[in-house]
């Protein structure tokens, strides 16, 4: 059997990977000079499903050829239209997948993992995590270990404590993660047990994310326009030229950039096509705007903490991963709540696929038998099922409180 390990945590917005060889430390994976590879999905002239730079491309020039967010699809309906053709959504999570599988492996000498682990959102029914599986099977991996996304932040925020000695990063005490991704929010209350964590209370809604926060900030923006001059907008969105879908797809880019420069400065400047002058938003008007979502978000973090039988003076931490994250009101708000910071993790996009793999045991050597080699999987199979299932609380969502 090989001896390394894989674990793929497909994104809404971007797909992050992670190996690790035997003993050593979990390493992400880099593809095309990334450590985030765009989950974006585009159908090229051939029929090829194309992921990757080239899919976004395509995908400014061909927006009809592209699914954005193959996860979203993937949860929510069968199959989806990309230009004339009808292609299935586990395909689509395929060709993201097949193609993350491939670049591990090319930097592996070739060789498959020995062992596999995908991540998934806490709340995920077992219906969504067959479709999953499947994606998995037609990129190669036929019997993937499944474990929770918060499951994995708390594994990395552990790792990563203990790696820098730091024993305020929790101690023995449950830490609750706070896990906000481009198309859903998770939850997950974990309490530490002798080989790792268990999850005692999970929450999380599929149809909030980064996503969302764009779309706030891309509506803030269209009303400034709107209240200026409704004509340019108009003729903007309505035109079916190419030219238009181009500057269409580049004032979305611009505007998840603007979304993410806002944690780092106080002020975006935004062009879009018609308009003599670049509109101006402010960081507090931005947070105006998402505030309401995001304390629904947290307010969702405080009930599942509860239904776990605890206060936030019992956590040891609440860590905060998932790509928008750094979003400025989420620290605020949860540290409001909790009464000190909260833990953001170190590299946020990329913590749940370093994280599924941490302080996990090497693969397996090959056994003296076959028979021997076929029980130890299989008891490794069970356990892995067993001992990551996990509750679904579809009452926590409110669909009045988000976006």
């Amino acid at each position: 059997m090989s001896d390394w390990s894989l674990a793929i945590d497909f994104g809404t917005c971007f797909t992050t990977a992670a190996v690790r060889v035997e003993a050593d430390v979990a390493a992400a994976v880099e593809i095309e000079n990334s450590r985030y590879l765009p989950s974006l999905v585009c159908l090229d002239d051939d029929g090829r499903l194309l992921t990757g730079r080239a899919a976004v491309q395509l995908a400014a020039q061909w927006p009809e050829r592209a699914e954005q967010h193959p996860k979203r699809a993937l949860l929510r309906q069968s199959a989806v239209l990309l230009d004339d053709r009808e292609v299935a959504t586990v395909e689509l999570a395929a060709a993201v997948l097949t193609r993350v599988v491939g670049e591990a492996r090319a930097q592996r000498g070739g060789t498959a993992p020995g062992r596999a682990v995908l991540t998934h959102p806490a709340d995920w029914s077992p219906g969504d995590l067959e479709r999953l599986v499947e994606a998995a099977g037609r990129a190669g991996v036929d019997v993937p270990e499944l474990l929770p996304e918060p499951v994995a932040a708390a594994r990395f925020h552990a790792a990563d404590a203990r790696a820098t000695g730091d024993r305020e990063g929790g101690g023995d005490r449950p830490i609750a993660v706070y896990d906000l991704g481009g198309g859903t929010v998770d939850i997950a209350v974990l309490r530490r047990e002798a080989d790792g964590f268990r999850a005692v209370a999970v929450a999380g809604n599929p149809d909030f994310g980064g996503r969302d926060l764009d779309q706030a900030l891309f509506e803030l923006l269209r009303d400034r326009a709107l209240d200026l001059d409704p004509e340019p907008w108009r003729r903007l969105w309505a035109d079916p030229a190419p030219a238009a879908a181009h500057q269409r797809a580049q004032l979305a880019r611009e505007v998840t950039l603007a979304k993410e420069s806002l944690s780092e400065t106080g002020t975006v400047y935004l062009a879009v096509p018609g308009y003599p002058d670049r509109f101006v938003v402010q960081g507090g008007e931005y947070r105006e705007a998402v505030v309401p979502a995001l304390a629904a978000s947290v307010a969702l973090l405080e009930r599942t903490v509860v239904r776990a039988g605890l206060t936030p003076s019992d956590l040891g931490a609440v860590v905060l991963c998932g790509a928008a994250s750094r979003t400025p009101p989420v620290a605020d708000l949860v540290g409001t709540w909790l009464g000190r910071s909260p833990d953001l993790a170190a590299d946020p996009k990329a913590a749940v696929a370093l994280g599924a793999l941490a302080d996990l045991p090497a693969p397996p050597t090959p056994a003296d038998t076959e028979e021997a080699t076929a029980q130890e999987a299989t008891e490794q199979e069970a356990a892995a099922s067993s001992r990551w299932t996990v509750a679904h609380y579809p009452d926590e969502v409110d669909p009045e409180l988000w976006f």
